[in-house]
């Protein structure tokens, strides 16, 4: 169990350090380029977030794309999902409850709740 505590936190401390390194790595380029201390360590800071962000949207889009989300089912443009283009985006025509399921049937409710007082106590 300290074994793993030790380990983690060994690694956040490589991690850390490594990535310091690669932040003043950047920097001294960037200050070998003309540009003053802050505005290289700005420019970095505010390329890595844009990276950052690209990234994460291009991931979001990606699941998206894999769960089915992103598919356009209104082909034609009209407003409305025709059976046509339900059919062709792979799903079933069935769009109602099976009526085996539904809790309208007559035979599964009892005369209490038909009358709307299932919830009251009988006397």
């Amino acid at each position: 169990m300290s074994e793993d505590i030790c380990f983690e936190a060994l690694l956040e401390i490589c991690f850390w350090i490594l990535l310091n390194i690669f932040f003043e790595i950047g920097v001294a380029v960037l200050m070998s380029m003309g540009y003053s201390r802050m505005e290289a360590e700005g420019m970095l800071t505010s390329s890595v977030c844009l990276i950052i962000l690209v990234l994460v949207v291009v991931f979001e889009l990606h699941r998206r794309k894999k769960l089915g989300k992103a598919v356009v089912l209104d082909t034609d443009g009209d407003g409305e999902i025709s059976e046509k283009e339900w059919a062709a985006a792979g799903q079933d025509t069935d769009e109602g409850v099976d009526e085996e399921d539904s809790p309208s049937s007559k035979d599964d409710v009892s005369e209490s709740e038909k009358d709307g007082d299932w919830w009251e106590e009988e006397k």
